[in-house]
């Protein structure tokens, strides 16, 4: 091999060596450090791509248990609102059992009045207070709403739609009668009301208990369902996020092999070419 100056075609090398040595070490040094395989899209650009998309999935996946939760709390609000308001009906129908009873003065059911009275009152003010956050819980007749439980925009997939909870809850609503409608006395509270109008009201309180139970049972099973929803969720975000790990996530054990071997081949590198610098001098001595 010639002897020449000018062009050190071994340190060359070397140094070649030495970069590419270099760019690996610090390649395995930040995947250590972030714990990712992938840092930039020249990593590997379509490993990125997929990762992005299933990440994209990941996270709508969050979004969605969140909602599902969120449909559960406002369903357990509206049952709460509804258990009460069932509560306040069957007292109304106990009172109105005591008052058909023989042997009272319309004194004594005009006292058991005011409290069907007061009951019915709260029935009205639970109905048009109920809220969840400053969502109208009984807005009154077909009120729907829908619950974002997936990831995509086919509502009929991605969606589950509660209907017929949400109706008006007034005592009116619920039993097709006016407030005035179970009045145990007559107008002046003189007399008490005739034998076919307590069977009047006593149906209309059956029809009231009736529609909460059925309500009540819709929420039950749309609670369900949503709990079912949830599990589901939380068995897809665990295998994406175990898929996208398997994409992005560095081998600690591996990069630490790479970096321990090309810092070795660094140093080596860095040595030869300390060596291959001075290659040319031998040309001194033939001078």
């Amino acid at each position: 091999m010639a002897i020449v100056v000018n062009t050190n075609v071994q340190s060359l090398k070397v140094q070649n060596n030495l970069n590419r040595v270099t760019d690996k070490m610090n390649t395995a040094m930040e995947r250590m450090t972030t714990g990712l395989k992938i840092n930039t899209a020249a990593d590997d650009a379509a490993g990125l791509v997929i990762s992005k998309g299933i990440e994209v999935q990941t996270r709508g996946t969050q979004v969605a248990k969140d909602n599902a939760q969120n449909g559960i709390n406002l369903l357990q609000t509206a049952e709460g609102n509804l258990a009460v308001i069932q509560d306040n009906l069957m007292r109304v129908r106990d009172l109105t059992l005591q008052a058909m009873n023989g042997g009272q003065t319309a004194t004594e059911v005009k006292a058991i009045e005011e409290e069907v009275s007061a009951r019915i009152e709260e029935v009205n003010r639970l109905a048009g207070g109920a809220k969840f956050n400053n969502f109208q819980l009984f807005s009154g007749k077909g009120t729907e709403v829908k619950l974002q439980v997936g990831t995509g925009a086919n509502a009929d997939q991605n969606s589950i739609k509660i209907s017929d909870v949400f109706d008006s809850a007034t005592i009116t609503a619920l039993t097709s009668a006016s407030t005035t409608a179970f009045k145990l006395t007559n107008s002046t509270g003189s007399s008490i009301v005739s034998s076919a109008a307590f069977s009047t009201i006593l149906t209309a309180i059956d029809k009231g208990i009736t529609e909460i139970s059925t309500r009540r049972g819709k929420i039950g099973a749309v609670s369900n369902r949503l709990s079912s929803a949830m599990q589901s969720l939380d068995t897809q975000y665990e295998n994406l996020s175990a898929s996208n790990s398997r994409i992005t996530d560095a081998d600690v054990a591996t990069e630490s092999s790479n970096y321990t071997q090309y810092n070795i081949l660094q140093q080596a590198s860095a040595s030869l070419l300390m060596q291959a610098n001075q290659a040319p001098s031998i040309a001194l001595s033939l001078i």
